[in-house]
């Protein structure tokens, strides 16, 4: 009987020691789980569709790709590329210069040389090749103007190869485009977590919960990882080109590094959201961190700090000298502020997608024009000659 009565006790189930996943822990996975693979889904059509390639108004996000099979091979990016170059403002603003000068005066030649040769030109059919001829020179003039009215206003600028003086006005000019180009990657992020997640020993975690409690949506602003990777690599970059040396310093007191691109991934599923500032080394800090020289630019992140979502300013009005702090420094002299605004309008070839497509068939309507009318004219003028 004992013995009988001990294996009953071993046969009865432990439940202290089991898990159990209740009704609302697998509806969180499966909602967890659908947007997982709607995301990736997402993702892979950025990455290989060319529908999205020519959609995308932002430059690519070399740091942030994904790997393995949803990466695109060397083919892909080979056509990635040339249709990011081939669609994009710089392309079709030679069109609007030299090649679209060539076009005019080859039309208006031989527009000039039918005119000044009745006997080539026929007298029933001359008024429908000139017809196109100037059905082409009004869409070109409509590609042009279109042109002036849509590119990007920095871009456009930079543009121009103008190496004229620029003067604190001038520079002042192009530090206001830089400014607004960064507000296009300035934004707001909401951030509604799990309350049993938030740490209640965290004095952010404890604003979190109580913002929840009844003040509003949690929120961070800021610039988010993919943009603060952009701006540190247009800053090595112009650090290369323009021999300037810009350090880093990630922590203070803990000295500084010489900047190069990295990439962050943030951790918890929280928004990373940053505040850039720059500054220049002073002759007394050069003397603490050795490395550095007087008049080296310092770069800082500081991490946004929690709001009330409906408090925070919009993008539209956002003040973007405080949260862009010290890029006056760049606009000093005016080698310094033509090659930074290079590197920044360089982002914008890209932006305004319907407007480019527009642009594209108008140049596109013209040349079409034009070549119908070189054919209508030779029909004409190869009967003559035979």
């Amino acid at each position: 009987m004992a013995s009988e009565e001990k294996t009953g006790s071993r046969s009865k189930p432990d439940t202290k020691g089991n898990f159990k996943i209740s009704g609302e822990m697998l509806e969180l996975i499966a909602k967890s789980e659908r947007h997982y693979r709607r995301r990736k889904r997402w993702a892979r059509r950025w990455e290989f569709n060319r529908f999205f390639w020519f959609l995308d108004e932002f430059p690519s996000h070399e740091m942030y790709r994904p790997f393995g099979e949803d990466r695109r091979n060397t083919r892909q990016e080979m056509s990635y590329h040339r249709l990011r170059q081939v669609t994009s403002w710089t392309y079709w603003s030679h069109m609007k210069s030299t090649t679209g000068l060539k076009f005019a005066a080859a039309g208006g030649l031989i527009s000039a040389f039918f005119q000044a040769a009745p006997g080539l030109r026929g007298g029933a059919t001359t008024a429908e090749p000139l017809g196109w001829l100037l059905i082409a020179g009004f869409l070109y003039v409509l590609a042009v103007l279109w042109f002036e009215f849509r590119c990007p206003v920095l871009l456009k600028r930079a543009l121009k190869k103008d190496t004229s003086y620029l003067g604190i006005e001038g520079r002042r000019w192009l530090l206001a485009l830089v400014e607004d180009e960064l507000r296009r990657w300035w934004a707001v992020a909401p951030y509604w977590p799990d309350t049993r997640a938030l740490n209640p020993d965290s004095n952010a975690d404890e604003t979190i919960s109580a913002i929840m409690d009844g003040y509003g949506v949690p929120a961070f602003s800021g610039f988010n990882v993919r943009a603060c990777a952009h701006i540190e690599k247009a800053l090595y970059e112009y650090s290369l080109v323009s021999g300037k040396t810009i350090w880093r310093n990630d922590h203070f007191h803990s000295g500084l590094d010489k900047l190069e691109p990295r990439y962050t991934i943030p951790a918890n599923g929280r928004p990373l959201m940053q505040t850039l500032h720059l500054s220049r080394v002073s002759a007394w800090n050069s003397k603490v961190d050795e490395p550095s020289q007087a008049g080296d630019l310092v770069l800082r992140w500081f991490e946004s700090s929690v709001g009330i979502q409906h408090r925070l300013s919009k993008p539209k009005d956002v003040d973007m000298s405080r949260e862009a702090e010290g890029l006056v420094h760049l606009f000093e002299r005016d080698e310094s502020a033509l090659t930074f605004t290079r590197i920044i309008a360089s982002w914008q070839n890209t932006m305004r997608p319907t407007s480019r497509l527009i642009l594209i068939l108008l140049f596109l309507a013209s040349a079409g024009a034009f070549c119908w009318f070189v054919y209508l004219q030779m029909r004409i003028l190869l009967p003559s000659l035979i």
